[in-house]
């Protein structure tokens, strides 16, 4: 990537993207506000409110991460959504459960390849109301149906990190398999930094491993509660 996290060991955490673009240059957008991230540079944190140094300490600004995958249960997570690890530096500033920084930039993502947005929506919410999440998600940029191999591969080219497929759905509740491959993934996605950016092949071996063992946990993972099957 163009920059890089200056410090030996980075925070690192996990965060929620829309894929947007045309498939031919598919890009990250931020959930919360239309804002692309781009590719092979670092992120920078504004803010709406005029803060001279994002992320204020008095305000909400900054690029937010969260320590566990549990925080991004949010009903709009569907085909479209992409998860991943990121790296946060500069000014960086303790939220609840996470971080909010000045600097991030991704380094592994994982699509979620799942039932369609309109089954996925009305598990979590009443018909009426998913109906108006589609509208606001497809609005934000956020697609109706999972991205294709060609779209992950030409995404991981844009950005430089690996990006892997997910056939599966973020539990609605903590697993505890899923839970633990992902804080694995995460501390040695952050600790193995320094040593893949020197072109480390052992490091970066244990963190392929890493991403496979999550996406394997995914995989075997099934929701507890699933939703009834209607004829």
């Amino acid at each position: 990537m163009g920059e890089a996290p200056d410090a030996a060991i980075p925070v690192v955490g996990w965060r929620l993207w829309l894929l947007g673009g045309e498939r031919s240059a598919p890009g990250l957008v931020s959930p919360a506000v239309t804002a692309i991230w781009p590719p092979r540079a670092a992120m920078t944190a504004a803010c709406a409110r005029g803060c001279a140094e994002p992320p204020g300490w008095g305000c909400a600004c900054g690029l937010y991460a969260t320590a566990g995958l549990e925080r991004l249960l949010v009903p709009y997570s569907g085909d479209g959504a992409i998860f991943g690890c990121v790296a946060l530096w500069g000014r960086v500033v303790e939220a609840d459960d996470g971080w909010r920084a000045e600097h991030a930039y991704p380094l592994a993502l994982l699509a979620l390849r799942r039932r369609p947005l309109d089954q996925a929506l009305e598990q979590y919410l009443s018909p009426g109301l998913a109906r108006v999440r589609r509208t606001r998600w497809l609005a934000r940029g956020g697609r109706a149906e999972p991205p294709d191999d060609t779209t992950l591969r030409v995404l991981g080219d844009r950005y430089g990190v690996p990006v892997h497929a997910v056939t599966g759905v973020l539990p609605r509740l903590p697993d505890r398999r899923v839970a633990h491959r992902a804080a694995a993934l995460r501390d040695e996605a952050a600790r193995g930094l320094p040593h893949r950016r020197l072109g480390d092949g052992h490091a970066r071996h244990r963190f392929t491993r890493a991403i496979e063992d999550l996406v394997a946990a995914f995989e075997g993972w099934s929701d507890p509660d699933p939703p009834p099957v209607t004829a």
